[in-house]
């Protein structure tokens, strides 16, 4: 069940205490946003983040991304990019939106999710990895996002590169839509099809 209602500011204020006194502890950071009111201010959390050189890895919500500006590594899907961009008809045309999105808010990286068409990893640098699905059968697309998101941070904390990370979230996906329902992957599926991750 899941009821929605008001959020009160003074949780929200709490949670952000709490966010800054953990990141002191952490590999990286992540914020993914539901548009529910928990990231009413993610600028503050990232500003945290990036002042104790951590990676910020952003699942981002809604047209208006400037609030993330500054993050490392923006997770969009198609859909979320054309949301900001207007309609990408062709991978050419969404490459071009990523480099605009990569420059206007100083991001690193920009990883953008595509469904059945894999992932497509935009650096700063001017590197492009395009990586094929890894789905053999979809079942259910529930919680493939949050998996990428997670798998991701995950590689990177432990000392993955970037373009590794992605090619296990990339293959974590491919297992979670695979299976029925909100699913997880576990590192023994991960190994099955990658061997020896870190």
């Amino acid at each position: 069940v899941d009821k929605e209602g008001y959020f009160d500011p003074k949780i929200q204020n709490s949670l952000f205490e709490v966010s800054l006194s953990s990141i002191h502890n952490a590999e990286i950071v992540v914020l993914s946003d539901y548009a529910k009111g928990t990231l009413h201010a993610p600028e503050k959390i990232i500003y945290a983040a990036k002042q104790r050189q951590k990676p910020i890895v952003v699942d981002p919500k809604g047209q208006d991304w400037r609030k993330y500006a500054g993050a490392t590594l923006l997770t969009p899907n198609v859909a979320e990019m054309e949301a900001v961009h207007g309609a990408c008809p062709d991978e050419a045309a969404l490459v071009r939106a990523g480099q605009k999105t990569l420059a206007a808010l100083g991001l690193t990286a920009l990883l953008i999710t595509r469904s059945e068409q894999g992932m497509s990893l935009l650096q700063r640098n001017g590197q492009i990895l395009h990586l094929p699905t890894m789905a053999r059968e979809v079942f259910d697309v529930t919680g493939a996002g949050d998996t990428v998101v997670a798998t991701l941070a995950v590689a990177l904390a432990a000392g993955e590169t970037l373009e590794d990370a992605c090619r296990y979230a990339n293959q974590a996906a491919g297992i979670v839509v695979g299976k029925l329902g909100t699913s997880t992957v576990s590192y023994q599926e991960l190994c099955a099809i990658q061997p020896d991750p870190h």
